[in-house]
């Protein structure tokens, strides 16, 4: 005589329940200590860029520029900056003519000009998820850097990584009779501090050693295009 099947094997699903019930409650747990975590990191975060940009201010305003440029590529390195970007804009402008710096002066006041006298750049809304370009370049057409030119890889930061700061910047420029990068532009950028270690690094491209004088140009308007990236790796492999 068969017996029936519930009586052979018990059921076992008040058992199962409590294992599931088990397993969510475990895994709402860690969700919400992983949420915890990233609110409390992004405060952190939060409070130490308002600290930097409070820091740059005064030490801009107390013609502390040499701190004060540091401190700004801190306060910068946000993607949405808003009105702030214009404001730390202007105060490297003041800052590199202070310390003599007035080719990277010049520049950042051709990217005020460009950027952040109409739209889109002067909206509050405005951010480091696009890509901005100015609509007059000013040149019809665009020279490759000489070979002879060494133009070394821009600064990076690691709280422009942090913050996921990439994008292409595009920069034209001209050159001088002893081979000095001089009416340095920035085409095309996603934020502005890229644009600023992009103007950096074509302010100081250096001639090559060569075995006789290049011939320089002073018809031509050059273009360099960077490209930041954010990467896992903190170096790039060989």
């Amino acid at each position: 005589m068969d017996m029936p099947r519930d009586e052979i094997s018990p059921v076992r699903r008040p058992a199962r329940r409590r294992r599931c019930t088990a397993m969510l409650l475990a895994l709402a747990l860690l969700m919400v200590a992983q949420g915890g975590c990233r609110s409390m990191w992004n405060h952190q975060r939060e409070r130490e860029r308002v600290f930097a940009v409070q820091t740059a201010r005064k030490q801009t305003g107390r013609g502390q520029c040499a701190k004060g440029l540091l401190s700004l590529d801190h306060a910068q390195a946000r993607l949405d900056l808003g009105l702030y970007a214009r404001e730390a804009t202007t105060a490297r402008v003041r800052c590199y003519e202070k310390l003599g710096f007035h080719e990277l002066a010049s520049a950042h006041r051709r990217m005020l000009a460009d950027f952040y006298t109409n739209e889109p750049m002067a909206l509050p809304e405005a951010d480091g998820s696009s890509v901005f370009r100015i609509t007059d370049s000013g040149a019809s057409n665009f020279d490759t850097p000489p070979g002879w030119l060494r133009i070394s890889r821009p600064r990076y930061s690691a709280y422009a990584s942090r913050s996921k700061i990439v994008g292409r910047v595009v920069v034209s420029f001209e050159l001088s009779r002893q081979g000095r990068p001089r009416a340095i532009r920035v085409l095309e950028m996603p934020h502005p501090l890229l644009a600023t270690w992009a103007i950096e690094a074509v302010s100081q491209a250096e001639k090559k050693r060569l075995k006789q004088d290049p011939v320089i140009r002073q018809d031509a308007v050059y273009l360099a295009s960077f490209v930041f990236e954010w990467r896992w790796a903190e170096k790039d492999p060989d």
